[in-house]
């Protein structure tokens, strides 16, 4: 079993080269790394290329800025592509907010059978650090609101990036979907995905503690709030409209 990690960048040359150091180290065994260079107009993806001798690496470059979403969508279904479907895909941005410590967790849970595992900063062991109260309430407000509409027990974190998927599931995805399995513009394309993947069929889920630090973060916050919420306001007006289904 591959496990290929996604990570998402944006701008990220003050601090992407130290987390492909620290991810290196890690020596984890059968570990590809995809990075989804979204554009960047620093050195981000100078600096990814100068890791390629030292991880197992790829690169996939969007020539302008595209968003959140694109780069999902370009990173998964290129990684789905090359995967078996037992393989196990994590998605992570790539600020260095989210420890790697937790990578180990998910991998194992992964190997138990779990269709999808979330890092999630709302169970036993997750937290917060340092996060501006404004975004914290934001996050606490959305992950209940998600808890409710899409019910995918027992995940509590909807909206973090880190997060374990087979790949199994996510060829499933996007063959029954198709192009509509990720139609949002922003971030809501992360929970997106979790509503879309929990109507394909049951699925087995956990959560793995997450410790969020805000502080390791050392480039500019893409997230605007607003923005997010007219997009979460999209989704529910289309959704109650017509629930988007697998092979509709």
């Amino acid at each position: 079993m591959k496990t290929r990690l996604v990570m998402l960048a944006y701008n990220e040359e003050a601090g992407i080269g130290e987390t492909l150091r620290a991810l290196r180290d890690l020596k984890l065994e059968d570990l590809d790394v995809i990075v989804v260079d979204d554009g960047s107009t620093d050195r981000t993806e100078a600096i990814v290329r100068e890791m390629k001798s030292t991880l197992h690496l790829e690169i996939l470059s969007h020539g302008t800025n595209r968003g959140v979403a694109a780069a999902f969508d370009t990173g998964l279904r290129y990684a789905t592509e090359i995967s078996a479907p037992d393989d196990v895909i994590i998605t992570i941005e790539g600020d260095g907010t989210n420890g790697l410590a937790t990578l180990a967790p998910i991998i194992a849970l992964m190997r138990e059978g779990y269709d999808v595992v979330c890092g999630s900063r709302y169970i036993r062991g997750g937290a917060y650090v340092g996060f501006p109260l404004g975004r914290h309430v934001w996050s606490l407000g959305a992950n209940l609101i998600m808890q409710w509409y899409c019910g995918l027990r027992p995940v509590k974190d909807y909206t973090l990036f880190y997060r374990g998927y087979r790949a199994a599931l996510l060829q499933e995805a996007f063959q029954r979907y198709g192009r509509r399995f990720i139609e949002a513009r922003g971030f809501f394309a992360n929970i997106e995905m979790l509503v879309k993947l929990s109507r394909l069929r049951p699925l087995r889920v956990a959560e793995t503690p997450v410790v969020y630090s805000y502080g390791a973060k050392r480039s500019r916050s893409k997230m605007r709030v607003w923005r997010n919420v007219a997009e979460y306001l999209r989704f529910f007006v289309r959704d109650f409209r017509s629930p988007v289904r697998p092979d509709r």
